[in-house]
Parts: structure tokens; sequence; C-alpha cells
């Protein structure tokens, strides 16, 4: 029986449980009603044995009898009896059946019986107590009597002030018993309509229960809960569930990643939250700044109306990773352009020393020699990073293979100046090719008049910030897209082979998580050209300086 109990199901523990106190429940109404019902009945029984004795009493055929009887008693006992029973018992076993009551006896003061149902006792000493009946009063009392144990009311019967005799009036136990069954069989009959439809009740709930726990009995239930509760905050990543605008319940990853701490779940809808952790909450997913850290969170409707399932991954390590990977191919690029330039210079170098003409091999060495100059100085002088420089010096000879001039006015001094070199690279490097791209592209679709493709570095510091400006001669961006331009996956240009749209992003997410901005403008008009291409102005603060 235990291992059944233990392997039942929360339904039928729940529906065994509530018919069992059911009906205890109704046996212990039952038995209290039953109790009542006697009592009630005794009482009711009592207060009609009262009520037809004094009305006995009083009635004129009754005291005429008795006092006759009364007066004659001491001369002749037996005439006296046989006279007052001869003009009272059939009127009084008349009024008896009329009322109902098992018997109805008038008697002398001394007990003697003058009346009964049963003529056998008439003359015979009345069985019960008689004192106070005498003495003037109408009492009840309940006695075991010639019939069995009855309700009875005694009463006196009086003529001028005299006791002449006593009425009494009653009802056997055993009746007042059947009548409370027949009482008791109508409240058990609704009881057990009662406890029919409860159980009906407890049915339906237990089968709705059996549907939501899945039929798992309680300890099935709490292992899952365990082993739920323990998934749920191992996972890396935010789980938190929305219903109808508050959060219930979020794991200990979300709470970090959100800053919640310990704040109390449900959070209410219009709680007081940061406006990266309510866009979280409240928008439609993506990518979204929350503490200066990037997150993807993704929407997830339920089949309950109002709840929904935000699951929230941290890609600011993920950016980073980006960026190293992105500086990584933009120096292997630079180099190998780089390469590619002085290995194509060297043989032709090479070629004319062989045909005797050193002069033009001195020209083609020397080409281009005062930005290369420049940039290898810094690559080689540079103790402290030569990793900028490095960039540039590749970046220049990426520019000149794709037929794009270009230009690096800088004002700093060598080194990164505390930023991340990976960082530095980001920025700079996509910026740059952004430029070189745009430059090129144009310059292909121009007419044979207007070639021209340039791209301008700008390197400076203003009020402890370090300035980047890239510049070029592209077909530049129209004020409506200057926001768009830094959305994941948006460009002017088709996708390459590793997709694209990526770099200004990478390029605004650096920038923010370095606590620095960047803004997109327009080239200036020249004499005799409109306004040229776009012109790209990052300001990073220098760590550690004042702000």
């Amino acid at each position: 029986m235990r291992g059944w109990w233990r392997s039942a199901s929360i339904a039928t523990r729940v529906f065994a449980q509530t018919a069992a106190i059911l009906v205890l429940a109704a046996a212990v109404a039952f038995a209290l009603l039953a109790v009542d019902a006697r009592q009630e009945r005794e009482r009711e029984a009592a207060l009609a044995s009262q009520e037809l004795a004094l009305a006995m009493a009083a009635t004129p055929t009754v005291r005429q009898a008795v006092t006759e009887a009364f007066d004659r008693y001491p001369a002749d006992r037996g005439a006296a009896i046989a006279a007052a029973t001869g003009a009272m018992q059939h009127y009084v076993e008349d009024v008896r059946m009329a009322t109902r009551l098992d018997f109805v006896t008038v008697m002398h003061p001394d007990g003697t019986r003058y009346t009964h149902p049963d003529l056998a006792e008439i003359g015979r000493e009345f069985l019960g107590t008689t004192a106070p009946a005498l003495a003037g009063s109408t009492f009840t009392e309940v006695f075991e009597g010639t019939l069995g144990p009855s309700v009875r009311a005694v009463t006196p019967v009086l003529d001028d002030g005299r006791v002449v005799g006593l009425v009494a009036a009653g009802v056997t136990i055993e009746r007042v018993g059947s009548l409370v069954v027949v009482r008791l069989l109508a409240v058990g009959g609704l009881l057990v309509a009662t406890l029919a439809v409860a159980a009906l009740a407890a049915w339906l709930l237990a089968r709705r229960l059996d549907r939501a726990t899945g039929g798992h009995g309680p300890e099935q239930l709490a292992r899952l809960f365990a082993a739920h509760e323990a998934a749920l905050h191992a996972v890396d990543d935010g789980l938190v569930l929305v219903e109808s605008g508050a959060v219930v319940l979020a794991n200990d990853r979300a709470r970090a990643m959100l800053g919640l701490g310990e704040l109390a779940t449900p959070i209410p809808p219009d709680a007081p939250l940061p406006a990266g952790v309510r866009a979280v909450l409240d928008g439609d997913g993506g990518q979204v700044l929350v503490g200066g850290r990037w997150l993807v969170v993704a929407r997830h409707e339920t089949a309950r109306a109002g709840t929904t399932t935000l699951t929230i991954r941290d890609r600011t390590e993920l950016q980073r990773m980006t960026g190293e990977l992105d500086a990584v191919r933009t120096l292997a690029s630079a180099l190998r352009a780089q390469t590619h330039e002085f290995g194509n210079r060297m043989h032709t170098v090479a070629t004319l020393i062989e045909l005797d003409e050193p002069r033009r091999a001195l020209e083609v060495a020397t080409a281009g020699r005062d930005l290369g100059q420049r940039l290898a100085d810094r690559v080689v002088g540079d103790d402290e990073e030569p990793v900028i420089a490095a960039l540039l010096l590749g970046k220049a000879a990426q520019a000149h293979e794709r037929g794009v001039e270009m230009h690096v006015e800088t004002h700093l001094a060598p080194g990164t100046h505390g930023i991340d070199p990976v960082d530095f690279v980001t920025v700079l490097g996509n910026l740059v090719d952004n430029a070189i791209d745009a430059a090129a592209e144009r310059a292909a679709r121009a007419t044979s008049g207007d070639r021209d493709a340039w791209v301008e570095v700008y390197l400076d510091e203003d009020a402890g910030a370090i300035v980047l400006q890239v510049s070029d001669s592209g077909a530049g961006l129209a004020p409506e897209q200057h926001k768009r331009a830094f959305a994941p996956g948006w460009s002017t240009k088709p996708a390459g082979a590793h997709g694209r749209g990526f770099g200004l992003s990478i390029v605004r997410e650096t920038v923010e998580r370095l606590g620095g901005s960047i803004e997109i403008g327009a080239g200036e008009a020249g004499e005799t050209t409109a306004a040229a291409g776009a012109v790209v102005t990052v300001l990073l603060p220098r760590p550690g300086a004042a702000p």
C-alpha cells in the first residue's frame, strides 16, 4: 500500500485524499445531524405531550369525571375507578389517536390509572414521577414505563385549588427514533448527492492536475524541479521569463548581464530599470548595449498569451575576438600588399640594372619614398608599439595597388598612447579599408577626366583625446544613411567572401566600448569639384587622461 501511494501521481493523491476527507466529513456531519435531530424530536415530543396534557386537564369532561372519582375514591375505590374509566376511556383514546401520541393516561393523585391504551393497565399504578405535578406544576421527563422508554409530560387536574387528578401524555422513544430515521434518510440522501457532486468535482480537478503535471508524482516533480534549477543556473546564456511586462524569472547569468543583482522577482513593468535593461525587456530583440557590454537578445513568444522568453548572450568577448581577427586580417592584407609592391619594384630595379639603366632604376626604387620612408622610420624607430605605423605602411601599399593615392598626416608621438593596439588597428584599419574601397570604386566608374582617387588619414590629439580622421574621394553617403551605416550587415558594396557590412559596425562597437565617439560627415567642396566622399571622425579618450 505504501509503495503504491509513493508511486501514485499528484492527481491520484489529490483525488484519494479529497474523497477520504469528503467521506469523513459526511460521516461526521451525518452523526451530528442524527444527534441534533433526535434531541430536536425529543423536544418536539415533550412540547406536544405537555400541550396535550394541559389541554386534557382543562376539558370539562375530564375535570368532571376526575372530580367525581376523587370524591368517591375514599368510600368505594373500585366503583370510582370504573365510573371514571367509563366516562373518559373512549374520549381520551380518540384524542390520543388524533394527536398520534403513544399514550394519554388520566389517574388519581395516588397514581391509580383511570385510562390507558392497554385496558389491562387500568387500575394499576402509574410508573413515573408525580411529585412535581402533585405540587401543582407541569413537567416533562424521559421515563421507562409499561410501553418502554418514553418522553412524557405530567400535569395536575385542579378543582377549587385541589389536585383531584393527574394527566400524563407521552411518546415512546422508539417512535421518536423512527421519526428521526425518516428525517435522517432525507438528510442522508442529500449528503450522498452532495458527496457525489464533490467527488465529481475532485475527479475533474484530479484530471486537470494530471494533465498539468504529466502524471508525475511529487517526488518526480521535486527531482525535475531540482534538475531544472540546476540547468537554469548552470547555462552560460541568460534566460528571462516575462509575463505581461513583468519579469517573473531570471537566472544568475541574466541577472549578471542585466545588472539586476538581488532584485526580487517578479519585477513589475513600471520598475525603475536602466534604459538598456528596459530595451532588452521591451524591445524586439537583436543587439543591445547594456552597461558597456553588447548583448544579443532573442525573443520567443510562448503558447501562453502575454508570456515571452528571452535568451540573452554576451557578444562583448565575441566582438573583441572579431576585432582582433579583423586586425590580424588587416595587417596580413597590408603586409601582403606591401610584399607584393616591394617584390614588383625590386624585380623592376633588378631588370633595369641589368639593362644598364641605373638612373631609371633609382627613380623606380625611390618612387613614393616620402610616405614610405616616414612610415618605415616609425616602424623601425618606435620602441613602444610599431603596429600603427606598420598598418599604415601596409595600407599605403594596398592603396597603391588599387590606384589610390594615400596621404597621412600625424601629429601624434609614436605608439598607441595607452590604447590596446588591437583596438587601434580595428578602428583605423576598417576606416582606411572602407575609404580605399570607396575611392577606388568611384574612380572605376568615373569618366576619364575625373579618375583621381585619394585617401587622407589625419591623426592628432585634442584635449586629452586621440583624433582619428579618415577622408576619401568616394561617392560618400546621403545624410539619411549616416545612422544606418553603423548597423550590422548594412553596406553600399556587394557581399564579399567574408560577408558584408560589418566593418563600421565593429568600429562603432569598439569605439563605444572605449568610451569614444564616431560620426560621419561629407567632404568639403573644392574650387572646381563638388563635395567629395565621406569624412569619418573618431575621438578616443586617452586612458588616464583627466576628463
